[in-house]
């Protein structure tokens, strides 16, 4: 996604073969109380939050310093991450040319999202799934082996 957007490739420093450590992050912070008007049960929250469409891989640094803060403050730090957690703000969509030419050839459901709520992590999720079906395609697999 990144080097198809024009971006070098960062796959050593994400595998930790260089110096900066990431982590797994959760969109949501482990707050139940402020996702009650979604979810009647804390079990049905932790479950949710837990989906991969709720989760980025943030450097270790970031997740660690902002992690229980909510979306909204969030939101704005991820502006300035890795092209997918940028993609949640809306300045990504925004003298972005070579991500915008990535998303319309492609059509990847990107979009921004102001606000994250369930609907939101079942979006992501089939984005996710949607690029790993792009990643590991077997068709692309077998050209390989020609």
């Amino acid at each position: 996604m990144e080097t198809q957007s024009g971006i070098e490739s960062r796959y050593l420093e994400y595998t930790n073969a260089k110096t900066v450590a990431y982590q797994i992050e959760h969109i949501w912070a482990n707050k139940y109380e402020q996702h009650q008007d979604e979810f009647s049960l804390a079990e049905s929250f932790a479950k949710y939050r837990n989906r991969l469409g709720g989760l980025l891989l943030l450097p270790s640094s970031f997740n660690a310093s902002f992690g229980a803060r909510t979306y909204e403050v969030k939101l704005e730090q991820y502006n300035s991450q890795n092209l997918l957690a940028r993609s949640l703000h809306p300045g990504c969509y925004t003298h972005n040319p070579q991500f915008l030419n990535f998303v319309q050839g492609t059509g990847l459901p990107f979009q921004p999202h102001p606000e994250f709520k369930q609907k939101d992590i079942e979006q992501r999720g089939e984005m996710y799934r949607r690029i790993a079906e792009r990643i590991w395609n077997p068709d692309d697999l077998l050209k390989d082996a020609e």
